[in-house]
């Protein structure tokens, strides 16, 4: 039994690191006729069933478990899904209602890795490994966004999953987050945490200034979380803290050069975009050419009030608020604010001919680029804050078991950034997030380096 524990341990914080790795291609892959991301969001979807039938009235006895209230906030959400289904005749038998909930059904992964990780133990060898696998994973997702992707993988997703594209930058955000924390967990040396984390973030940060501005936020939040937990670290190490910038500032400037140099195809909601700039610009008009992209954007996050609505001067920023925007009023104006849409079929506002181009230019997107809009458009008011309190009451969870909040490293990165994109309306980054997310309730980690 022990061995087979071990197993699924070991499996899973694999499944995570190729859930990192190859991302939405890899969930597309065919498993006996059907797609890895649908068996991986039935798997959820049996996990949360068996939690409400019978962990709420038989909680497992784990060193440490969810409390009773947040079972119960967890089946406020699956009955408020069924109630849904019932007021709109849903079919319980397709598809697409439980592609449209698989918000839901991945946050199932939570229970699964509590129970998972219970009884989780780290030795040498499986602990090399681990890292050998997680750490190189941001510098890899670097060389593969900046024109290096092995064709031979290319050609591997193409044949065998339903889609190839390119990493998102969401995905490379949340590898960065994982593998950090990781690091802080099982590296002992405080000065590779320090050099890992700042090295890795001045790699990427070029790089997300391109691909998504939400993500560079991310990357950003984690870093400043992370520096002013160690604010007294870095006082007591002047010579080391003024070496680690500077090095990380030379590594930064080299990748925006790398990036502003290297033409870079990157899948976006208004087709293919292309940065192209001379070798000749300084560091300023280089980072400013990444941050302009082929739009032509004013400002990030500009934003404005004017007759009742808000707007940005990011257009991108600008196109997603009227979305989100219009999702509140037209719940409001039809008198669905407590029961939401539901599932049947795309959010309304989504097909709006006044407001075209929601649906992207190969007509598929559906998603509304925001974790919290999108549950309050499915399952309406009520559901929206039994999310809410259920991600609150794991942050108490913690906060009774290690005394402390180190564990905002994690979910404020997270939660920025799927309030700018559709990060948890997909399978492979919710399911990381919330299997990590166990992992890391079950075994602690120290955000704080030792002096």
């Amino acid at each position: 039994m022990k061995l087979l524990t071990k197993f699924f341990n070991i499996g899973s914080l694999s499944l995570i690191s190729l859930l990192l790795l190859f991302t939405r291609p890899f969930v597309g892959l065919s498993i006996f006729g059907y797609r890895l991301g649908e068996l991986l969001i039935v798997f959820g979807f049996l996990i949360s069933i068996f939690s409400t039938f019978v962990l709420l009235y038989k909680p497992l006895k784990t060193k440490f478990e969810l409390s009773n209230a947040s079972q119960l906030i967890f089946s406020a959400i699956l009955i408020s899904f069924y109630v849904s289904t019932f007021l709109y005749d849903t079919n319980l038998f397709a598809s697409y209602t439980y592609k449209m909930s698989s918000y839901i059904w991945s946050a199932g992964y939570l229970l699964f890795g509590i129970y998972l990780f219970q009884e989780f133990t780290i030795n040498r060898k499986n602990g090399l490994f681990l890292l050998m696998i997680i750490l190189p994973l941001p510098f890899i997702h670097y060389f593969f966004s900046t024109g290096y992707y092995p064709n031979f993988i290319i050609d591997f997703f193409k044949i065998n999953s339903d889609k190839f594209e390119f990493t998102k930058a969401s995905d490379i955000m949340l590898t960065y987050v994982v593998s950090s924390i990781f690091s802080l967990k099982y590296v002992k040396s405080k000065n590779f945490n320090i050099y890992y984390i700042f090295i890795a973030a001045g790699i990427l940060l070029p790089l997300l200034i391109f691909m998504s501005r939400g993500s560079f936020m991310g990357v950003l939040l984690f870093l400043v979380i992370f520096s002013l937990y160690n604010l007294s670290f870095f006082r007591s190490n002047v010579k080391k803290s003024f070496i680690l910038i500077a090095i990380t500032g030379i590594v930064f400037v080299l990748s925006t050069y790398n990036v502003n140099g290297t033409e870079i195809n990157y899948s976006f909601n208004f087709g293919e975009e292309e940065v192209q700039a001379g070798a000749n610009l300084s560091i300023t008009e280089n980072i400013k050419e990444i941050a302009r992209k082929d739009e032509q954007r004013n400002a990030f996050l500009s934003l404005y009030y004017d007759n009742g609505r808000i707007y940005s001067l990011d257009q991108t920023t600008n196109w997603r608020l009227d979305i989100w925007q219009d999702v509140v009023e037209d719940l409001n104006s039809k008198s669905l604010i407590f029961k939401g849409y539901g599932y049947n079929e795309i959010i309304p506002v989504m097909t709006d001919p006044s407001a075209p181009g929601r649906l992207g230019r190969d007509g598929l997107n559906e998603h509304v680029h925001n974790y919290f809009v999108n549950i309050f458009a499915r399952g309406g008011i009520f559901q929206f804050l039994f999310f809410m309190l259920f991600h609150l009451s794991i942050i108490l969870i913690w906060k009774r078991k290690y005394n402390n909040y180190t564990l905002v490293l994690l979910t404020i990165p997270v939660f920025f950034t799927s309030a700018l994109d559709m990060s948890m309306e997909g399978v492979q980054f919710p399911i990381v997030f919330y299997l990590f997310l166990a992992f890391l309730i079950q075994n602690g980690f120290e955000i704080k380096i030792k002096k």
